[in-house]
């Protein structure tokens, strides 16, 4: 009879091993399922077996699933290989504000770097102070964060103050690294005819950046010019 009852019981206690376990439902899913909320008061661990503890992560960590079957695991965000926004910048004012600059006075104008102006992003939207430094009064970006960066600025020149026989000719905006050496890594130049009174340029340019290289939007036209509206939008290409 004892050897009867001992049966029953490790009998009993093997269904309740392998049992599925309901709080608060009495059809549980899984191992355990919890029908409510949950509460972690210290770490929670993931992984591991019968014999080693699972990871609880670093700080700024996400879990991420590693599909049915699998343990989830610890991971940055950054390691997803994704494009995070690390500078928003607007231009709403107009360089110079009396005046215009004084533009090349013949084509081609690739070769007159003198005459080119600085495109200067007065509001900063967004500054990701890790990845990027920007000068306000040189419009010069200096990267803190080595790697790819997506840089994707919008630009206008305004001939509005040009007379009659003064506003064709050609713009050309560039995206120029400064140092350690100066280099051209995009550009668009746009012939125009008479009164044309506003130029809209767009660039795009991926590169890989060292930590202290320098970057800047340039901008120069064959007439008298002048600086006006636009945008910036830079992003970090994570690896």
């Amino acid at each position: 009879m004892k050897k009867t009852l001992l049966y029953m019981a490790l009998f009993v206690m093997s269904l309740n091993v392998h049992a599925q376990v309901g709080i608060e439902t009495p059809t549980p899913q899984s191992t355990l399922h919890v029908n409510g909320s949950l509460q972690v008061v210290k770490d929670f661990n993931v992984g591991g077996n019968g014999k080693t503890r699972g990871n609880s992560g670093n700080r700024g960590e996400v879990l991420m699933s590693n599909g049915a079957g699998t343990a989830p695991t610890w991971g940055t965000i950054e390691s997803q290989n994704f494009l995070k926004v690390v500078f928003v910048g607007n231009k709403t004012d107009t360089n110079p504000s009396s005046g215009s600059y004084t533009g090349t006075g013949s084509n081609p104008i690739s070769t007159h770097d003198s005459y080119a102006k600085s495109y200067v992003y007065n509001v900063s939207n967004k500054v990701d102070n890790t990845y990027l430094k920007y000068n306000t009064t040189t419009g010069i970006f200096t990267v803190v964060k080595p790697g790819y960066y997506n840089i994707v600025p919008y630009i206008t020149y305004d001939l509005s103050l040009n007379g009659n026989g003064y506003t064709a000719g050609t713009a050309k905006s560039s995206i120029q690294k400064v140092s350690p050496a100066t280099e051209t890594l995009a550009s668009i130049s746009t012939g125009h005819g008479e009164r044309t009174l506003a130029v809209n340029h767009n660039l795009s340019s991926i590169t890989y950046f060292n930590k202290d290289d320098t970057f800047r939007v340039r901008c120069v036209y064959t007439q008298s010019f002048r600086l006006s509206a636009g945008n910036i939008h830079i992003s970090y290409l994570t690896p």
